[in-house]
């Protein structure tokens, strides 16, 4: 037994859109953390005399993950959705 056939019909479409917006808002934070973290990494940004390597690398890394997360909203959104 699937996944999709143990949640109930009626709730399918509320959790595929909720699916939806765990993609965008992934999505938007994750590429403003990568782009942050890369930008620091080079000393471009404002506070890049204050981060070290190590601690921008961390700030990109999150920016992936939450990207990662985003993806698995878009694969869980295409999941209950059909």
């Amino acid at each position: 037994m699937a996944l999709k056939d143990t949640v109930p019909k009626p709730l399918r479409g509320p959790i595929g859109f909720g699916s939806l917006g765990v993609m965008i808002l992934g999505l938007v934070v994750g590429y403003i953390f990568t782009m942050v973290g890369i930008t620091l990494y080079f000393g471009m940004g404002d506070p890049a005399e204050a981060l070290s390597a190590f601690e921008s690398i961390v700030v990109g890394l999150v920016g992936v993950a939450c990207i990662v997360v985003g993806y698995l909203g878009w694969k869980s959104f295409n999941y209950f959705a059909y």
